[in-house]
């Protein structure tokens, strides 16, 4: 059998796949007009910011490829897939191994050329890959890095070069590389596990995950028992539940377990007050650059949990149809002409809430730096920026489909991390930007268009149950 017979089925079923096709080719076209827009707002200064716009995204879409390949191989290491295809299991890992190899020697290519250190930039991109294959065995990996990234940017920019300098990078490489393999092979032998109780207890994670993500409908014999980290986070939303299961509860409180678990703002609060105290206290201990560095991508950073919320949201409002179908026909349901005014409304006071925690985290961090209270002129812009990632919250779910708003969300979020790049580099390039003047004409388009939308929801039927109209 042929190389090209052995793996050539294999790569052509992620190709096949036109859903997960499309999703990616829509992401790298993202990504490239995304380093138009950073290559146009750095490319014209000769320092690091427009060298390393230059390198992260096309390594940003690579990943983004071996990811999709990687959850794609384990789709395939089905347990009952492995007595009917020899080598099933070996070959997955064969090639997943090559492909992230393939990445990785692009990226030392890359940072050869750019910047002159290809060693560093395979270690880099080894260990970022093996990152990346852990947490999709261990979701806890994600709670951890999004911890992680605000502290390791500063560190990384600021501190990390002086320590490489006087290291010689080809022994650093050596060194780095053996634990990264080993640690790579190990993973991947987790992700692809042979046939077993243990193979057939992940595959039922693993699709129990994949249909939450994708709204297919889940087996209900693969439904796992949550995890700890899981039902620590979902505590929050269980004691308001019990809270609101009690008689003469007010109908906003209870429409809100009808919307879904997400429109519980408790999980972004409680990341948004451990990041901040987390950089308040690692703050103490890092010089003026470093700790400036962290303080500002930490703030951008809480003003994202905003964001996150919002998805969370419009993605489970739309799944929960069924269930908001149920609560209208309980005696304590609103009236149909009333369903609206408390949708918008809880909708928007939860989202008010999460709004204001994070402000008032970027207010702590900006007083820290400064020794006295104060709120940046980027922070405020980008307060009033984040606004408008609650606007798509309002609109008419009862002819939405059930299912997640993942492209619309992937541009939103593609656009909200470009106009935080920017107003890092024009903050460099023009310290009298008057963020101030930007912030409020932000905030103000943002309260006009919500009010029109406002207007445009109350003159129509009930927008709940979400999908009833959904063609």
């Amino acid at each position: 059998m042929t190389i090209r017979q052995a793996y050539g089925p294999m790569l052509a079923q992620m190709i096949q796949d036109s859903a997960s096709r499309r999703q990616m080719i829509r992401a790298s076209l993202l990504l490239a007009a995304a380093e138009i827009v950073l290559l146009a707002l750095h490319g014209d200064r000769h320092g690091p910011s427009g060298n390393l716009v230059l390198v992260c995204m096309p390594w940003v879409a690579l990943q983004l490829w071996c990811g999709a390949f990687l959850k794609n191989a384990i789709r395939q290491n089905r347990p009952e897939y492995a007595g009917l295809v020899p080598h099933l299991r070996s070959r997955l890992i064969r090639l997943t191994a090559a492909m992230y190899a393939v990445e990785i020697a692009l990226l030392a290519v890359m940072c050869g050329l750019v910047f002159g250190h290809p060693g560093y930039g395979l270690v880099f991109g080894g260990a970022f890959a093996v990152l990346s294959i852990f947490m999709n065995r261990y979701m806890a990996l994600l709670w951890i890095m999004a911890l992680a990234i605000p502290f390791g940017t500063s560190y990384v920019i600021n501190d990390l070069p002086r320590l490489l300098a006087g290291a010689n990078e080809a022994v650093v490489t050596a060194a780095a590389m053996v634990p990264i393999m080993l640690l790579g092979g190990w993973g991947l032998h987790l992700l692809l596990p042979r046939g077993g109780d243990d193979h057939w207890n992940w595959q039922a994670r693993f699709s129990q995950r994949y249909a939450a993500l994708t709204c297919a409908p889940a087996n209900p014999s693969a439904r796992q028992a949550p995890s700890r980290i899981k039902q620590v986070m979902q505590s929050f939303y269980l004691a308001a539940l019990r809270r609101d299961s009690q008689r003469g509860v007010a109908p906003d409180r209870a429409l809100m377990h009808a919307i879904g678990p997400g429109a519980h703002p408790a999980r972004m609060i409680a990341f948004s007050l451990v990041s901040t105290l987390l950089a308040l206290v690692i703050g103490r201990f890092l010089s003026g650059d470093a700790r400036a560095g962290m303080t500002i991508a930490t703030g951008l950073m809480q003003l994202g949990a905003v964001l996150m919320y919002a998805i969370s949201v419009a993605d489970d409002v739309v799944l929960h149809g069924a269930e908001q179908q149920l609560y209208l026909l309980t005696p304590a349901a609103p009236a149909a002409d009333r369903i609206n005014r408390l949708l918008v409304t809880t909708v928007l006071r939860r989202s008010l809430a999460v709004w204001l925690v994070s402000l008032a985290c970027v207010l702590c961090l900006d007083s820290a730096l400064t020794g006295h209270p104060s709120l940046h002129g980027v922070s405020f812009a980008m307060s009033m920026v984040v606004v408008w990632t609650v606007t798509p919250l309002l609109r008419n779910y009862a002819v939405a489909p059930a299912r997640r708003l993942g492209v619309t969300w992937t541009v939103v979020i593609v656009f909200v991390v470009l106009v935080c790049l920017g107003a890092v580099g024009l903050l460099e390039a023009a310290p009298n930007f008057p963020w101030y003047a930007v912030g409020s004409v932000a905030g103000i388009g943002a309260v006009i268009y919500m009010s029109l939308r406002l207007r445009a929801l109350m003159a129509l039927p009930p927008v709940l149950p979400a999908g009833r109209l959904a063609v």
